[in-house]
């Protein structure tokens, strides 16, 4: 209205006044200041200022050239002035409309984390580098399993809008992998599968062969305090606690996302403790690479020691502000922060096994007047159908059962309890009857297996020499299936690969037995992938290990998934047994067990080498006496023996390497000699490809018992 009132006076003074007082150049400011608005005043203000000058015009006052000039100047003015505010207008809807849009998609992308998730009290915080966008390359998503909270954070390589493709296709995976995949290793590799698509769709000319993401996966369970993590090459996160910070990094970084052929067989999972107390955070590399202008990186670790506080929200306003200080100005980077901290849960006391009397047993104490495990030490129910605190183990036991396959894990299991783990062990029988094992003990158990009604955090099923005894009996079989359904993990020890190989729950994964039965389980259950060299292999929530003492080391890699290395290390130590076992299974293996052909000439061939495996077994020699066809011996070897001629030449000279180191004291290069190696480097890559150790190494295991006897250098 103030433009308006500007217009009308200056013209009436400039067209009243005689001469022209030159008023008349307020008009371009007047009209100027009526576009701010918008097009309709600004359209009125060319109306009213037409009609004064033209009024003043027809009355005769001031100059007729000079107000027709006036009239035509601001006419002009008003006109274009009015055209352009009416073009920026329709441009700013449409700006309006697109950050609109734009704002709802990037929520949708990058959905906000919840402030309370199961147990967990959760903050985040968001920076785009871009300002006029909501989220760039960095991502954070959070979701719930049953007993359990999932969470990722991560980084496109790029930043800004350019980044938003790979941060939708990351985020969606993790959503759908979270809830369908058992452990934090397969959600890892499905989030590798998905992005390996996703980067396959792009075309070479978008650089899709440089394009990755580091990220880390996190699972919270509800029910004890710990966090495990597989970390995909993202800086790791933090562990606050009234003044300490822990950084929680990984036994194995394994790579980035979208690496394609860099990608690993088994993801690695750590796990670390997470108490009441903490607040686990999570960042991006836009906090740790904040450079002022002194070049300094911000030094996160430092800061938050020096923050004393347990809200999650406050750590990261905090941090917020201090990196703020920092730069003296905006970051330069997308920046994305994750702080987390568990609602307090109530602490139940460590079972320790045969508490009271000093003795180191992996059973709980029995009642003397029923023989059962007393109750106290057995699965509690808090009143509401749960039950308490703690890490539920449940053995199965059954007659005939392989005694070391069942104290083995518990006995692990018992140690690790006395270096702060809380795992509560019940074994159990068909009928809850007491076992019979393979070395005549007999064991009693805590229940039947049909009595296990409390929430099973490991399952672990042994064996026994005679496998198809438990496999053939449905009810063991069904009973054990019914309660891995409801375990969090399964393992199998030795023979134990067999009756749960029967429940159909192994099909198409890879399975680990005893070397001396892994031919049968093949050949019994095809849909199964047997590894007779690993000591044990994880599959997802299933483990499976291979022979009785296998059984330790299986364990062992459980407890370092549940409470971290340090306490798997404390028990190996105790249990004085290695905490990884250096090479496989074949060094343990019997020799002599390659297929004999029914034939000549492979038959012909084979005698040879098994008469002198240190003789020149060159293929013009074997062809020589296979009379002279290659065709035909290139042809049947492999039919009749299952290897080539070159393999099974190999295995026979390892194997009377062997026989050599354990029976005898000749140097290793005359043992390398004899067994037709040539040198000793030879002979020790062949130990190396067959039996994962070195010859000297062999003979120190395999020679003597003798604590007097020294091994020989390889």
């Amino acid at each position: 209205m103030g433009a308006v009132l500007l217009l009308v006076g200056a013209s009436v003074v400039d067209g009243v006044c005689a001469p022209p007082v030159g008023w008349v150049a307020l008009l371009v400011a007047a009209t100027a200041a009526a576009t701010l608005a918008g097009a309709a005043v600004t359209g009125g203000v060319l109306l009213v200022l037409g009609a004064v000058d033209v009024s003043l015009a027809l009355n005769g006052s001031g100059s007729a050239c000079v107000s027709a000039t006036n009239v035509a100047v601001k006419l002009l003015v008003c006109a274009i002035i009015t055209v352009f505010c009416a073009l920026r207008e329709h441009h700013r809807m449409e700006l309006t409309a697109v950050r609109a849009i734009s704002e709802l998609t990037q929520g949708v992308v990058l959905r906000p984390l919840p402030d309370q998730l199961g147990p967990l009290r959760i903050a985040a915080t968001y920076q785009a580098s871009d300002a006029h966008a909501t989220v760039g390359g960095d991502l954070y998503a959070a979701a719930r399993v049953p007993g359990a909270t999932r969470i990722l954070i991560g980084d496109v390589r790029g930043k800004g809008l350019e980044a938003l493709h790979e941060v939708a296709a990351v985020v969606g995976a993790f959503r759908e992998a979270a809830r369908l995949c058992d452990s934090l290793p397969e959600v890892a590799a499905h989030l590798e599968g998905s992005i390996r698509v996703h980067l396959e769709e792009i075309s070479e000319a978008d650089d899709a062969g440089e394009r990755f993401i580091t990220a880390v996966v996190l699972e919270v369970p509800d029910d004890r305090r710990v966090v495990s993590t597989v970390n995909c090459g993202h800086p790791a996160p933090l562990v606050a606690s009234r003044g300490r910070v822990t950084l929680l990094e990984p036994g194995r970084y394994c790579p980035p996302l979208g690496l394609g052929s860099l990608a690993p067989r088994d993801y690695h999972q750590d796990t670390f403790p997470f108490s009441a107390d903490d607040v686990l955070m999570l960042y991006t590399d836009g906090i740790t690479e904040a450079r002022n202008s002194a070049g300094t990186f911000y030094p996160l670790e430092e800061r938050v020691a020096s923050w004393t506080g347990t809200d999650p929200g406050r750590l990261l306003r905090y941090v917020q502000a201090d990196v703020s200080r920092h730069l003296g100005g905006p970051l330069g980077d997308d920046a994305a922060m994750v702080a987390l901290r568990r609602s307090d849960l109530p602490r139940a006391g460590a079972v320790r096994p045969g508490a009271g009397s000093g003795a180191m047993s992996p059973f709980p104490p029995r009642t003397a007047a029923t023989g059962k495990a007393a109750s106290s030490f057995l699965p509690q129910s808090s009143g509401d159908g749960r039950a308490d605190a703690g890490h539920h183990v449940l053995v199965v036991m059954f007659d005939g059962v392989q005694l070391l396959d069942v104290t083995g894990p518990l006995d692990v299991y018992a140690a690790a309890n006395q270096h702060g783990g809380d795992y509560r062990l019940t074994t159990a029988s068909p009928d809850g009857k007491p076992v019979r094992t393979t070395a005549g003990l007999r064991l009693v158990p805590d229940l039947a297996l049909d009595d296990a009604d409390f929430p099973i955090d490991t399952l672990v099923v042994p064996g026994g020499p005679e496998w198809r005894v438990p496999v053939a009996d449905r009810a063991l079989i069904d009973a054990i299936r019914r309660l891995a359904a409801r375990s969090r993990t399964v393992a199998a020890v030795c023979a134990g690969a067999f009756p749960l190989a029967a429940t159909g729950l192994l099909d198409g994964r890879r399975v680990a037995t005893h070397w001396r039965l892994a031919a049968e389980l093949a050949a019994g259950f095809p849909r199964i992938q047997v590894d007779s060299e690993a000591i044990f292999v994880r599959e997802g929530r299933f483990v499976t290990s291979a022979g009785v003492t296998a059984g330790i080391d299986l364990t062992l890699s459980l407890v370092e998934s549940d409470l971290g290395a340090d306490v798997a290390r404390a028990a190996a130590k105790y249990l004085v047994v290695f905490m990884a076992r250096p090479g496989g299974q074949s060094q343990f293996a019997f020799r002599t067990h390659a297929r004999v052909p029914r034939h000549s000439p492979p038959r012909d061939v084979t005698d040879g080498v098994v008469t002198d495996p240190g003789g020149n077994h060159g293929l013009r020699a074997l062809e020589a006496r296979a009379g002279g066809d290659p065709e035909q011996l290139t042809r049947l070897f492999p039919t009749e023996t299952g290897s080539t001629t070159a393999d099974f030449t190999g295995r026979l000279r390892v194997e009377m390497a062997q026989a050599l180191l354990e029976g005898g004291d000749d140097a290793l290069e005359v043992v390398a000699r004899r067994s037709g190696f040539g040198s000793q480097e030879a002979m020790r890559r062949a130990f190396g490809s067959h039996l994962g150790v070195s010859p000297g190494l062999y003979r120190a295991r395999f020679r003597t018992t003798r604590p007097e006897a020294v091994p020989r250098r390889s």
